[in-house]
């Protein structure tokens, strides 16, 4: 097996890992807390106390056989083992459960600890042992040696609260399997949506959660907040906010024809760190709208009346401010004049797109999307400042 198609293998394991649990979770009691990857790949707990662990294996080339020197079967064991022999694990009161994709081979242990007719403690215990006691798989050697270190009580213990699902869900299954968990808390045509947000909130909150060591369980409760929080946002008078976090491009990666409202900026002599935070608010938007276009969120029609709305009150307020000028006519009037004309857009401006999305990201980066096309400005002048970028964009004589 290549290098590549190992390390696509174990990261394909790995979501599968993750998104399992996130239906797992989705389905338990109101009251169960998660734990990824602490004892074991998931674990549900009460007060700190393991309730259930649940390996999951995930292969590509499912399916596979889970025969009774199965590797899958004795890593697991084998972590399992080293809970119980260290006293971290309670074989009486703790559930293992192992979920794979592969096949139990009939007959074997593993399918005689599923949950069918035909599970059978001491028949898949007898086999365990006789499978420890004479393979001679070298990569299994200390899983063996483990098993083996249980006292028979322990053993019966244990494998009585073992249950081994096998014809799992593979990871494109286990997503419709979250789907049908969440179609009653959305409306239809938006499941995916939802579905697609909820994963990313799920794998940000699992890696954090790894990526600190954190010794805390994800709550079903918190989920479910999660979940109302995202049903609220795809009510008919909000939308879901998308971008708050996302890394944006710097002047110098912005494209040629996105560079108009950042000139708009420099007219006004507006500062390097504002104009960085104006070039987050145009990426956002942007980025945002195109999405909820592309989940069919918004019409085109709807987002042309919103910038009708923006552009009235800015005519507004720019006829305000030619009053204000007069006669006046100087560079430095201009700068101050336009300045407090941005100044009112990046901080006081509040034309929420709908109802309920009150993101400010929305409102300025919408103005500096208009900006950009030079159908608002600052400066008293920018049209004939800057009437000449949009010319070279687009090829028209100015």
């Amino acid at each position: 097996m290549s290098t590549q198609f190992s390390a696509h293998a174990q990261a394909l394991g790995y979501f599968y890992q993750v998104r399992y649990a996130l239906f797992l979770l989705l389905k338990a009691s109101d009251d169960s807390c998660i734990y990824i990857e602490k004892l074991d790949d998931i674990s549900f707990d009460n007060d700190g106390t393991p309730l259930e662990l649940i390996q999951t294996k995930h292969h590509i080339n499912a399916r596979g056989s889970l025969s009774n020197a199965s590797s899958d079967i004795w890593k697991t064991i084998r972590v399992w083992s080293e809970g119980i022999l260290d006293r971290e694990l309670d074989e009486e009161n703790t559930k293992f459960t192992l979920i794979s994709n592969d096949i139990a081979i009939e007959g074997s242990a593993a399918s005689l600890l599923s949950a069918g007719s035909n599970r059978n403690i001491e028949a898949a215990m007898e086999i365990l042992i006789n499978t420890a006691e004479t393979s001679s798989s070298n990569s299994n050697k200390k899983a063996y040696e483990k098993f083996l270190e249980l006292t028979d009580e322990q053993k019966k213990a244990f494998l009585r609260n073992t249950i081994i699902l096998d014809c799992a869900d593979n990871i494109a299954e286990a997503k419709e399997k979250i789907l049908h968990e969440i179609r009653y808390v959305t409306r239809p045509k938006h499941v995916e949506s939802v579905y697609e947000r909820l994963e990313g909130i799920w794998f940000d909150k699992v890696i954090k959660h790894l990526l600190t060591n954190s010794n805390s369980s994800i709550s079903h409760r918190e989920l479910q907040e999660k979940l109302h929080d995202l049903q609220e946002q795809f009510s008919r008078d909000n939308l879901p906010i998308d971008f708050f976090n996302a890394i944006v491009p710097t002047e110098k990666e912005l494209k040629e024809d996105e560079r108009i409202f950042v000139e708009q900026l420099k007219l006004i002599e507006i500062s390097n760190r504002r104009i960085e935070k104006a070039i987050s608010d145009y990426y956002k938007a942007f980025k945002q709208r195109s999405k909820w276009i592309r989940d069919d969120l918004i019409i085109i029609d709807e987002l042309n009346s919103y910038e009708e709305r923006l552009i009235d009150e800015w005519e507004r307020k720019f006829e305000i401010m030619i009053e204000d000028i007069g006669k006046e006519k100087s560079k430095d009037i201009f700068i101050k004049k336009g300045r407090a004309l941005f100044n009112w857009m990046d901080g006081e401006a509040e034309f929420n797109i709908r109802k309920n999305c009150d993101e400010p990201y929305v409102v300025r980066g919408s103005y500096h999307m208009l900006a950009n096309k030079l159908k608002v400005g600052w400066h008293l002048e920018f049209i004939e400042r800057l009437g000449y970028l949009l010319g070279n964009i687009t090829g028209d004589d100015q």
